[in-house]
């Protein structure tokens, strides 16, 4: 099956300026005809027609031979018949054939024209003048013997180079850009990161380039998040794994080798459930107006069951709408790192801030390395404490992206006397 649309977007231009450009062309032709050529022809039919009447009582009006003599002058020296009698057919031009049809509409019944296309191209007319035949030569106009049509062909073909030009100038601004973004797109599909493809040309085609950076660079951060969390899960999972096989094949190495299991298999469980969290998000979850003020008590409470003791400053604080779980998780996560590694002087204070409430979390602990502010936000920045093993690394950037599903944002900061301090600020409404 032959394809007539065009593939290339080149073609489907140069098709479409094309057939607007005829379009546009024929409908021009088709008003000269009817407004201007054809009133030309019909107004030159009558003119032709009213001379031949005129003529013929001229010749009427003469007796013979001094009749045949008048012809002749007429027709330029013969009174005689048409050179070829028997070529009757009309001409192929449309303003001829226009022309003789409305000539024989305004000549008496019966009257017989031909057309003499070679030589001088005149029109023969029959005048029956005392029941006897005399042939009238007529020369036709230089405009009625113009061929109007293939005129028009000849310009429809000569305007049809600008749109072949003028879709060259516009695809030459389109191809380009379009044809990096092909490439770049095929070396992801190969597994390759691109270079950012440059955002030229026109602001269409400069928005799609961005967006596309942006969507690689998004791409590019999710690979590089999955290929962190397998490298972490197996590097976490792996300590404890390894113990609990022992506790399994050589009990008698442990003093209470059940408990030591089900404490192996608890710390896996955490591991998992932190990566869990890290890949889950909260976006599904609906808002819902809550208490902020009894989640920071309930949270203080239960930490303070386990020996963890946190002074509460609580400020009053309106309903604020937010996701129940993931709250909860941003805040434990928090109050978590300062129980584990600040340890002394914990404190949750709250207050309203403008638009804005605030909830921070304090301890005097060592705190963080300040070069490291700026990092230990992202996923699987560890900051050991002495005493104790690294954790996964995931607390801090699990927090920040449930504060940033609420507009709001997570701020750390090394409090001046020691200690570290995080602070959530969440939009009221």
């Amino acid at each position: 099956m032959i394809r007539l649309l065009p593939r290339s977007l080149l073609g489907r231009n140069l098709l479409l300026l094309v057939l607007v450009v005829i379009a546009s062309e024929v409908s021009v032709i088709l008003l000269i005809f009817v407004f201007i050529q054809k009133p030309r022809i019909d107004e030159a039919a009558l003119f032709v027609a009213s001379q031949t009447a005129a003529v013929e009582r001229l010749l009427a009006a003469l007796p013979e031979p001094g009749r045949s003599r008048e012809l002749a002058a007429m027709n330029g020296g013969t009174a005689s018949a048409p050179p070829v009698l028997s070529h009757t057919a009309l001409p192929h031009a449309y303003t001829i054939r226009r022309f003789l049809r409305s000539l024989r509409e305004r000549l008496p019944a019966g009257t017989a024209l031909y057309w003499e296309a070679s030589g001088g191209r005149r029109i023969w007319v029959r005048l029956v003048i005392d029941d006897r035949f005399y042939w009238l030569a007529l020369p036709t106009a230089a405009a009625i013997r113009q061929s109007l049509p293939l005129s028009a062909v000849g310009i429809l073909l000569t305007l049809a180079m600008f749109p072949a030009l003028g879709a060259w100038l516009i695809q030459r601004h389109t191809a380009a850009p379009l044809q990096r973004l092909a490439s770049a797109a095929m070396l992801i599909e190969r597994g390759t990161w691109p270079e950012p493809v440059p955002a030229k040309g026109p602001t269409e085609l400069a928005k799609v380039a961005e967006a596309f950076n942006r969507m690689v660079e998004a791409l590019a951060g999710v690979e590089a998040t999955r290929a962190e969390m397998l490298a972490g899960i197996s590097h976490d999972i792996r300590t404890p794994l390894t113990k609990l096989r022992m506790a399994i094949a050589a009990p008698e190495s442990f003093d209470a080798p059940l408990a030591s299991a089900e404490r192996f298999v608890a710390e896996i469980d955490t591991i998992v459930a932190q990566f869990i969290d890290f890949a889950r998000g909260w976006d599904d979850e609906p808002r819902v107006p809550g208490d902020l003020n009894g989640l920071v008590e309930q949270l203080a409470a239960d930490y303070a069951g386990l020996g963890h003791a946190f002074e509460l400053k609580l400020a009053p604080l309106p309903l604020v709408p937010y996701r129940a779980v993931g709250m909860q998780r941003l805040l434990m996560n928090l109050m978590h790192n300062a129980a584990v590694h600040g340890r002394v002087g914990l404190a949750v204070r709250t207050y309203r801030d403008g638009d804005f409430v605030t909830v921070c979390i304090e301890d005097e602990g060592p705190g963080v390395p300040a070069e490291l502010l700026s990092t230990i936000r992202q996923p699987f920045r560890r900051v050991a404490t002495p005493g104790r093993a690294a954790g996964t690394g995931l607390g801090l950037a699990i927090a920040e992206r449930i504060a940033r599903q609420h507009e709001g944002r997570l701020d750390l900061a090394l409090r001046p006397g020691g200690g570290f301090v995080a602070t959530v600020r969440i939009p009221c409404d």
